[in-house]
């Protein structure tokens, strides 16, 4: 956790530069320290004479949307690890939490919850067990739907942000990509350095 958030501090440390309006020359003065811009800003509130601008260069910044997007795209990468975790170190997983019920949270035995009596043979245990409501029956389908619908939420989000340069683009791929390999690996290493 500790390293989660060193590095959102050092990523909100860097991309945080804006500008200010100078209302007395008429001109943008542009504001690097955190401290300055501080005194500044509250030097304008109390005076009411100066405005704050916020400069729009095309620059890549960690703003509100990126941050939840990126909390999603990090949450996705979680429910993927942990499918993974349960796929390929389950005894890792049982380590850590030894009453855990296997026909939940184990996909070689939790797989038979969507039919009728465990049997495939017998059909659906319940109307859409073994399509829709899959996620009803099992850990293993509950973290695809949770994987599936952070990652689209995070994609509808993105959409509404318009066209920008090429090079935000690319911020974005390497800013995502992190997000989601920091939510899949907290899950996944954090269970495997458990396996006997």
């Amino acid at each position: 956790m500790k390293q989660v958030l060193i590095i959102v501090t050092l990523l909100a440390s860097i991309t945080g530069q804006c500008q200010f309006f100078d209302a007395s020359n008429n001109q943008l003065n542009e504001t690097t320290n955190i401290t300055s811009a501080i005194i500044h800003d509250s030097a304008a509130a109390n005076s009411n004479k100066e405005k704050i601008k916020l400069k729009n260069d095309g620059r890549w910044r960690l703003d509100k949307n990126k941050i939840w997007t990126g909390g999603l795209v990090m949450l996705s990468g979680m429910a993927k690890g942990f499918n993974e975790t349960l796929e390929f170190n389950w005894h890792g997983f049982a380590a850590v939490f030894p009453k855990a019920n296997p026909q939940w949270f184990w996909p070689q035995k939790s797989f038979k919850n969507k039919y009728k009596d465990g049997d495939p043979e017998k059909g659906a245990k319940f109307p859409l067990s073994t399509s829709v409501l899959v996620f009803a029956t099992d850990q293993y389908h509950l973290n695809n739907l949770i994987h599936r619908a952070s990652m689209t939420a995070a994609l509808v989000i993105k959409i509404g942000e318009g066209k920008r340069p090429f090079k935000q683009y690319v911020f974005d791929a390497l800013y995502y990509t992190a997000a989601y390999q920091l939510g899949f690996g907290s899950v996944y290493y954090y269970f495997k350095s458990r396996m006997p």
